[in-house]
């Protein structure tokens, strides 16, 4: 099945990245720890959403041209 849609990873928003969850909706003054880490992102910090079709453009412009050419030549052949 192929993918409709393209993801990129960025810092978590609720942590900010830094995996400790203080989240005042969400804290226990009785239990203090009991998030420990972050539940809305990974052990680095990030989260995946979905990519827009600028961000997309964005990462063929950084892209080396060494590493563009064969991607672009293979968007190419695909359309044929």
């Amino acid at each position: 099945m192929p993918f409709d849609k393209l993801y990129v990873k960025i810092t978590c928003i609720v942590c900010k990245g830094t995996r400790l969850f203080e989240h005042s909706g969400h804290h226990d003054p009785t239990d203090p720890y009991k998030w420990k880490s972050c539940l809305y992102c990974d052990y680095e910090g990030l989260q995946l959403i979905e990519a827009s079709d600028s961000t997309i453009v964005r990462y063929f412009e950084e892209m080396k041209e060494s590493k563009r050419a064969p991607l672009l030549l293979m968007l190419h052949e695909f359309e044929e």
